[in-house]
C-alpha cells in the first residue's frame, strides 16, 4: 500500500509545460523529466456499491509503462491536499481482476467475486503528462505532474488542465515552497474534485450545494482542547471557502462573492479570537493578506444594494420608476459581466492561492494543547462577553441614533456574530437562537438602511429635477426604518446572553 499525499491544483494558461520547466530552472531545482500519454478506464457497480464506499477502481494504460489497476480506499482532502490509501497491481488487457489485490483492503461485507463480476466501465480520462521528478532544497523528492486532456462518458466530456504535487519523500514543506513557485508565474486555484469525482459528477450530475455564509455554525464541541477546537474550526472555514470559489467559478454571481466575502470575515475572525495562542507574526500577515481580499470585493454590497434597487420584482423599484433621471442614474452605477471576471481572475492569482496555502499550513500545524491545559470552554464565554461588551458600549454611547450612527456601527455588530458563530455549538440552540433573534433582526435593518441611504446618495447626484413626493417618501422611509432600528437596539440589549444562563 502506499498513501498519496499530493496538492491538486487546477489551473488557466496555455504552454504550462514550458512554464513550469522554465521556472524550476530559474529557481535552481534539479529534475528529471518526462511525458507519457494515459488513458483511464473506472469501474463501479451500476448501483454504484464502490462509490458508496468511497473506494474509486480505475485501470490505467500507459505509453511508456506496464499497464495497471489501481484502488483508491476512502482518504481526507483538506483545502487542496489530498491523502487516500492507494493500492497497485499490474494487469494485462482491459478486464478488472479485484482478485490480485490482497483480500484486507476490502469491506468486510463486500463478496469479491460477486463485484468483479458486476463491474461496469463508466467513464475514461484520457491526457498527456508532463512529469518532473523534482529534488528540493531540503532534500525532499517531489512528483510534479501536469495533466491536459479530458474526462468523459459515450455522451458527455469535461477539459482536464490539472497540477499535481506528490510527495515522494521528506516532508510536506517541500509540497508548499514548491506550490508558492509556482503561484508566482501560473494561474490555479485548488482542485477539490479528483479526476474521478469530476466522472461521477458527468455520469451522475448534480446541481452545486449553496452555502449559506451568513450565519455558519462551526462543528466545535464543548470537550474540545482549545488549540483542537481551532483547527477543526479553521478546516472548515477553509473547506466552506473553497467551496464557495467553486460554486462562484461554476456560476458567477454577486451573491456568491458576497458568501465568500463572509467566508473570509469568519475566517479572519478565528485568527483574531486565537490570536495569543498563534504565531503573532503569521497570525498577523495572515489577517492583513485577508484583509486586503477582502478590501477588493468591498463592491459586492454596494452591487447588491444597486441590484436589490433597480430589480424589477424589487421592494422599492416602483417608487423609483416615478424618476426615470434616478432610475439611469442607479443602471449606470449596477456592476456587469466584467467585475464578474475580475473575480474569477482574483481567485486565480498568487496572493489568494498564498493565504489558502498558510490556511493549510495552519490546519496541519500540531499544537501543544497539553502545555496550557486549555478547553475551549474555559475561554469561549468571556470572548463571547468581551465582544458583546464592546458592542454594548458602542451603541450605548449616546441617547438616540441617526442612519449614519446605525451604519457606522454595522461592522461592529458583525463582529460581535461572528464570534457567535465560532462558538455556537457550544450552547443549546433554542436559547441562542432566541438571544440572537434581535441581533440579527437589527443587522438585516441596518442593511436595509444602508440600501436606503445609497438611494439617498443618488438622489443627491442627479442634477435635474427629482420628484419632492420622492423625496418626502425616502426621509419618511429613513425615519421610521431608524425608528424600528431604535426598538431592536433596545430588545437586544435587555436579554441575558446565552452564555451567562
Amino acid at each position: 500500500m502506499e498513501t498519496e499525499i499530493e496538492l491538486k491544483y487546477l489551473v488557466l494558461g496555455d504552454d504550462i509545460a514550458e512554464v513550469i520547466t522554465n521556472l524550476l530552472n530559474q529557481s535552481n531545482l534539479p529534475f528529471q523529466s518526462q511525458e507519457q500519454e494515459l488513458g483511464n478506464n473506472y469501474f463501479d457497480t451500476s448501483d454504484l456499491l464502490l462509490r458508496k464506499a468511497d473506494i474509486g477502481f480505475r485501470i490505467r494504460h500507459s505509453s511508456i509503462k506496464p499497464s495497471e489497476q489501481t484502488v483508491k480506499t476512502s482518504g481526507k482532502v483538506i483545502g487542496g491536499l489530498h491523502q487516500r490509501p492507494e493500492y497497485n497491481t499490474a494487469i494485462k488487457g482491459n478486464t478488472p481482476d479485484l482478485s490480485l489485490f490482497d483480500p484486507s483492503i476490502w469491506p468486510d461485507n463486500f463478496n469479491i467475486n460477486a463485484l468483479s463480476t458486476n463491474l461496469i466501465s463508466l467513464f475514461e480520462t484520457n491526457f498527456k503528462r508532463f512529469t518532473w521528478l523534482v529534488t528540493c532544497a531540503d532534500g525532499s523528492v517531489v512528483e510534479l505532474a501536469y495533466d491536459s486532456g479530458s474526462v468523459c462518458t459515450k455522451s458527455e466530456s469535461e477539459t482536464i488542465n490539472e497540477i499535481e504535487l506528490e510527495l515522494v519523500s521528506g516532508t510536506t514543506d517541500s509540497l508548499f515552497s514548491l506550490a508558492k513557485i509556482l503561484f508566482s508565474k501560473l494561474s490555479v486555484r485548488p482542485g477539490l474534485a479528483s479526476k474521478a469525482a469530476r466522472g461521477y459528477g458527468l455520469v451522475f450530475p448534480k446541481k452545486p450545494k449553496s452555502i449559506d455564509a451568513s450565519d455558519i455554525v462551526l462543528k466545535l464541541s464543548a470537550d474540545m482542547a482549545l488549540m483542537s477546537s481551532f483547527k477543526m474550526g479553521f478546516e472548515e472555514c477553509l473547506g466552506n471557502l473553497q467551496r464557495l470559489v467553486e460554486l462562484f467559478i461554476t456560476t458567477p454571481n454577486l451573491y456568491t462573492l458576497k458568501d465568500i466575502s463572509n467566508a473570509l470575515a469568519l475566517t479572519r475572525h478565528g485568527l483574531w479570537l486565537y490570536k495569543d495562542y498563534l504565531d503573532e507574526e503569521f497570525n498577523c500577515a495572515l489577517r492583513e493578506n485577508i484583509k486586503v481580499i477582502l478590501n477588493e470585493l468591498s463592491w459586492v454590497d454596494t452591487a447588491i444594494q444597486v441590484k436589490e434597487l433597480i430589480t424589477r420584482t424589487g421592494k422599492y423599484r416602483k417608487k423609483i420608476e416615478n424618476s426615470e433621471s434616478l432610475l439611469l442614474e442607479l443602471k449606470g452605477a449596477k456592476h456587469g459581466k466584467q467585475d464578474l471576471d475580475n473575480a474569477v481572475h482574483l481567485f486565480h492569482r498568487k496572493d489568494f492561492n498564498l493565504i489558502q496555502l498558510s490556511m493549510l499550513q495552519l490546519v496541519l500545524s500540531t499544537f501543544d494543547d497539553s502545555a496550557h491545559q486549555t478547553l475551549l470552554t474555559d475561554l469561549a464565554p468571556s470572548w463571547l462577553t468581551i465582544s458583546l461588551e464592546e458592542l454594548r458600549q458602542s451603541l450605548t454611547s449616546k441617547a438616540e441614533f441617526n442612519a449614519q450612527d446605525y451604519a457606522g456601527k454595522h461592522s461592529l455588530l458583525i463582529r460581535s456574530l461572528l464570534t457567535g458563530c465560532w462558538f455556537a455549538r457550544l450552547y443549546d440552540h433554542t436559547g441562542r437562537n432566541e438571544y440572537r433573534g434581535p441581533w440579527l433582526d437589527l443587522h438585516h435593518g441596518i442593511e436595509e438602511l444602508k440600501i436606503l441611504l445609497l438611494l439617498k446618495e443618488h438622489l443627491q447626484n442627479i442634477q435635474q429635477q427629482v420628484p419632492q413626493k420622492l423625496i418626502d417618501w425616502l426621509d419618511n422611509k429613513i425615519e421610521h426604518l431608524v425608528a424600528a432600528l431604535e426598538q431592536c437596539k433596545s430588545a437586544a440589549l435587555t436579554l441575558q446572553p446565552y452564555w451567562l444562563k
